[in-house]
Parts: structure tokens; sequence; C-alpha cells
């Protein structure tokens, strides 16, 4: 069976990727642009002379994060991995991680690769809904693996075996190359989240958190990875905020939506919300479950695009 971060991550990043496309919510994860901080410095001639005013200067950057990474596989799953959404320091399960989301070669296709300390995982997909299929895939092969700097990759891969389909995916045999994470930062919260799921009640704040804030042809909109509390249970949590839209997608344990106005203010370096959001879809017989999510929410990484 794939590893539960694989399957279930992948699922809750498709809900916000797919909800982007129609302009309602932020993509769970987004691109890896940085915003460049200034530092204001005096030299010591400056200093030293009559009233003349210190100088500004650009403080050094690393700049927004980048990947070198080359798959090797069927005939248009191999070569470099384009179109990249890098996040660092990604909560999950299993600890810290840092993920990619690109495409291959075939612009039909797409992967979604998560990091870790010693091991890779790679899934690649292609289609939606009733044409979706897909193959995963794992290995070990990590070096320098930091998740808030990047990592050093070189791995042949093995196929985790799943119960979806394949369609005609071909075989994922290795993958190679480097990220590293410019000046990406993890951000903040103050979110409590309370209520009852279908698997006990919601309780606490998001920790650990990755936040980033997003101004795209959509608007401006927040996306949130963090591990929530529901009962004794860590749970791996995406939360989404535009203008007119929130939701929280909980790992096994429903998707919830609030699509009244006024439900968050965004500001240029986060967003205050409080909101009662309704699950969508509960189970058959079962009355949908609402839950409650107040606080802040400050910028990690500032994404343009």
């Amino acid at each position: 069976m794939v590893p539960r971060r694989t399957t279930q991550a992948a699922r809750l990043r498709r809900v916000a990727v797919l909800a982007v496309a129609i302009g309602t919510l932020v993509a769970a994860c987004s691109g890896s642009a940085a915003t460049a901080s200034l530092a204001a410095t005096t030299t010591p001639s400056a200093a030293a002379a009559t009233p003349a005013a210190p100088t500004s200067t650009p403080a050094p950057t690393k700049g927004p994060a980048t990947e070198q990474l080359v798959l090797a596989g069927p005939a248009g799953a191999s070569g470099a991995v384009t179109n990249a959404a890098i996040r660092c320091d990604e909560p999950s399960p299993g600890g810290l991680l840092i993920n990619v989301i690109g495409r291959p070669t075939d612009p039909n296709l797409s992967v979604d690769i998560d990091v870790t300390a010693g091991r890779v995982t790679v899934r690649y997909d292609s289609g939606s809904g009733s044409t979706y299929v897909e193959r995963d895939f794992a290995g070990t092969g990590v070096s320098n693996f930091d998740a808030a700097t990047g990592a050093q990759i070189d791995a042949t891969l093995t196929e985790v075996p799943t119960t979806g389909a394949h369609g005609s995916l071909g075989v994922m045999t290795a993958i190679s190359g480097s990220i590293d994470c410019g000046d990406q930062m993890p951000g903040s919260s103050t979110l409590v989240l309370t209520g009852p799921t279908g698997k006990g009640a919601l309780g606490g704040g998001l920790d650990p958190v990755n936040v980033e804030c997003v101004t795209n042809t959509f608007g401006k909109s927040v996306s949130v990875v963090g591990m929530a509390q529901v009962a004794s249970t860590a749970t791996l949590a995406v939360v989404a905020v535009s203008p007119g839209t929130m939701s929280v997608s909980l790992s096994g344990d429903g998707f919830f939506r609030n699509t009244a106005t006024a439900v968050a203010t965004l500001t240029p370096t986060g967003v205050h919300v409080d909101a009662d959001l309704v699950e969508q879809n509960p189970a058959a017989g079962k009355t949908a479950n609402t839950i409650h999510i107040t606080g802040d929410l400050t910028c990690g990484t500032t994404i343009g695009s």
C-alpha cells in the first residue's frame, strides 16, 4: 500500500488546485517566488560625516526556491521537471518535508514529489474525475536534506502498489538532481479550530504550520498546510482562504467550506478569519458537521504570478 502521506496529501492538494481553476480557492501548493528583504545600513564614513542620511542597500537574498530534477522512465515522463511549485518546510504526519509539484516533458502529465531525510516519493498522474490515473514510486538516495534549505537526490525508484487505475502510465525508474529552498519561510498561525468531525472533536491550533500568500489573476489568497488535532490524533489539514471563500480539508475527516463574504480580512502580510464551515458531502444518513475557525495567519513566502 502506498504511504499515507503520498495519497492523502496529494488528494488534499488536488482539491485546492481544482478549486483554483474555477477561481474560488487558492492552490494548496503554490509557486516559489519570494519577496526580497531590504536592510538599512550606514557606512562608517557616512556616520562620521555631518548629518548625511544613511543609505539603504539590498540585503543579500537567496532568491526564490528552485529545483533541478530529472526523471527517468517512459516516454513523456522522462526528462527535466518543469513549471515546478516548491514548498519547503511543509508539515506532514511524518515530520517536515519538501514538496515539488511540476510537469515532466508531456504536458498532460504531472508529478508530485515529496522529499524527506533518506527517502523520496514520486506520484505521477494524468486526467481528472473519471479519467484520473496515477502510479506511485519511492526510493532512497536523498542526501544533505534539510526541510528549510533543500536536498540532493539520486534515487532508484520502486513502484508502491496502489488500488487505483494506472491507465497507460508507464514505470518511473529514477529521479536525480537537487532542490534549493532559497529564502522561503514557513510563516505563522494563531488559528484555533473547534467542532465535531466524523472521527472526533477538532480542537487547538495548527502545529507545525506553513503559510503562503498568493496574488495572481484570481486576486489575493492564502494557502496553509499544518497539523491539526482531531480527538487525540494529529491530522493533516489544508486551509485555503480567499475574499469570498474559505475551506478546510482534513485528511480522512472531511472537507469543510464557507462561501459567505466577509469571513476573512486579507492584508498585505496575511489574513484574519472568523467563520463557521459546513461539512461537504457527509456520509449517507449523517448530518453535516459544522466547525469553527478563528485567528490570524502571517505570510511566510509571498507568491506573485
